[in-house]
Formats: structure tokens, sequence, C-alpha cells
């Protein structure tokens, strides 16, 4: 059967078994119900979005698919799992895509949903060119192991289960175990690929690495496991109508894991406009993002933003930090 999903004012569609959904979205959606992220570069593929199961109990029966991305053309949508998705821009992406996860037992739905922003345009004043052929640790490596590892009870720096830590270039190198140019002598790529299911990494019910994931790890161990960063060439950095939907919000995407509703990390919320507003007005936004002394410098254990990203933010809230 189909269910007809309304996203504000797009009618979406996912092909299932006995499925029923009620046809109206309420303009308020339960953050817990509501996910969104930015690709880091125009082909990389996401990390893995799960879906959020807290109105049916999850059994054999249940049934896990997608609704069609829309607007259609700005990517693809693959299942990875059960319950996960990815995407994967297709190097053009420009529009804000909404899609969802749906998971349902018979006639009862539970709905997730997603919003995938464009990929941000690169920092253009740092002039170091990304190499298609190579794996960087901060753009391709960390995103994996912070979503599917370093989380807490497990390897974040407060865990620190089994004394490894996978938050950090530096911490994965002193406690992950891992040996440049090795797969086989490297404990975290055995851990991540090991075929018993009471010891593979990350253990139930966390969703394993997909392969495309796996393999991006396997590269970097291979290439020898270095700290490379890049970006495209240089040029000016355009800091000329920077709005917050289309440039301020998806930046800052990667920020909501620590500073959302229900988990303001340093009393910052930047889920929602008023939230981003409130720190912009403040001084705590910029400040943290540019590392200025007397802020603790953002984002937490990971590299500082770009130059011209920086700029872009900073020209927006110069501008008045508009809701545009």
């Amino acid at each position: 059967m189909v269910c007809k999903l309304r996203i504000g004012c797009m009618w979406i569609f996912a092909v299932m078994v006995g499925c029923s959904h009620d046809s109206t979205i309420p303009d308020i959606i339960p953050i817990s119900t509501y996910k969104t992220i930015t690709p880091t570069c125009p082909t990389c593929i996401t990390t893995l979005l799960c879906a959020t199961v807290d109105d049916i109990v999850v059994n054999n029966s249940t049934i896990f698919s997608t609704t069609k991305p829309q607007p259609e053309g700005q990517g693809s949508w693959q299942m990875e799992g059960t319950s996960c998705a990815t995407w994967t821009p297709d190097g053009n992406q420009t529009e804000i895509v909404t899609t969802a996860l749906i998971a349902c037992n018979d006639e009862v739905c539970d709905t997730t949903f997603i919003t995938i922003f464009p990929p941000l345009p690169v920092d253009t004043e740092t002039g170091i060119p990304c190499k298609v052929d190579v794996i960087y640790f901060e753009k391709d490596v960390l995103p994996i192991l912070s979503a599917s590892c370093a989380y807490s009870g497990c390897h974040n720096a407060v865990s620190r289960k089994d004394g490894i830590i996978l938050d950090t270039y530096a911490n994965v190198m002193n406690t992950g175990k891992v040996k440049p140019g090795n797969l086989k002598g490297s404990k975290l790529y055995e851990a991540i690929t090991e075929t018993d299911s009471d010891d593979i990494m990350p253990p139930k019910p966390a969703v394993k690495l997909s392969n495309a994931q796996i393999d991006i790890v396997a590269k970097w161990i291979l290439q020898g496991a270095k700290n490379e960063t890049c970006d495209f060439n240089s040029a000016p950095c355009n800091t000329d109508n920077i709005s917050f939907n289309n440039f301020v919000r998806p930046a800052l995407a990667s920020c909501t894991s620590c500073h959302k509703t229900g988990n303001t990390s340093g009393g910052i919320n930047l889920d929602t406009y008023n939230g981003v507003k409130s720190a912009a007005e403040s001084g705590r936004l910029y400040g943290a993002l540019s590392w200025a002394s007397g802020f603790k410098p953002m984002p937490q254990g990971g590299s500082k933003f770009g130059d011209c990203n920086i700029k872009k933010i900073k020209s927006w809230i110069d501008a008045g930090a508009q809701n545009n």
C-alpha cells in the first residue's frame, strides 16, 4: 500500500505493506523525530541517519522504508542496514531536500522527518586542494567515528570504554590501536569488520557501519592513517547576501548534536532560529567559531571552521542576523 505524507506544502509517498499514517504533519514536529544533516562535500556520503522509533515497539514484523526525497534530482537516498539510511549528493545539490524514514507495524507507523541541506561551499581561502583519491581524517573519517563510536557510554572523552577515545585524530592514534598501512594490525579496523555479533563495533543495538563507511576507514589506514587537511583552490571569499536558511543553518547543522533542544550544551541552542540569533547577538557564536580569546573553541575536539565560512557567518550577524 502507499503511504501519503505531507511535509510543508509537499506531498511525499512511501510504498510499504499495511501502513497507514496521518496525512497531515503538524507544523511543530517533536525534536526527537526531526533530524538535519549537511554533507561535508559535494559528493560525500553522509553519516548514518537512523529512524527514531518511540511510538511503536520494534519486532520481527516491523517494516522500515524511506520516502522519496523532494525535490528529486539532488542526490540518492540509500537504506543501510534495517533502520538507517545515508544520503549522497549528486555533486550539484543546490536545494534543501526533505524526506523521511518510516517504521510500520501492520497499520501503525512512526515517522522520522529529515532535512538534508546542500553541501556547504568549501572554504576558499586556505588554498589546499582536496585530492579525489585521498581520504582525509577530518573530512571523511572523523564524521563516521563521531556518529558511530565516540558517544556517551562508548569511546568519547568521558566514557573511554576500554581506554579507547575516538573523538580526535590524536586520541584515535594514541588509543585506537591503528597501525598505519596495515589493516590486519589495526584493532580499529578489526572491530568494525568483526563477524561475531557479540564483538562487532559499534555494539548492538547500534547499526553496524555500512560497506561504504568501512571502505573509507580502510583506505585511510592503508594510506598511512595521516591527518591530512585540504580545501579547494583559493579565491576571494564572497560574503554578499548570506542568509540564515541557505548558509548559516546548514553550516551549523553539525553542531546541533551538542546544541539542540533538550541538550543545550553551554546554554546554546543551535537547532532553532531564535537560539542561533541569541547566540549571535551575545557574541558567543562568532567568538566560539573564530576561537577568539575568552571563548571556548568550537567545534569541541574538531578542526576550526574555515576562515571564509566564519566570515560568511560574521557577515550575516553584522547584517542583523535576519531569519532570511
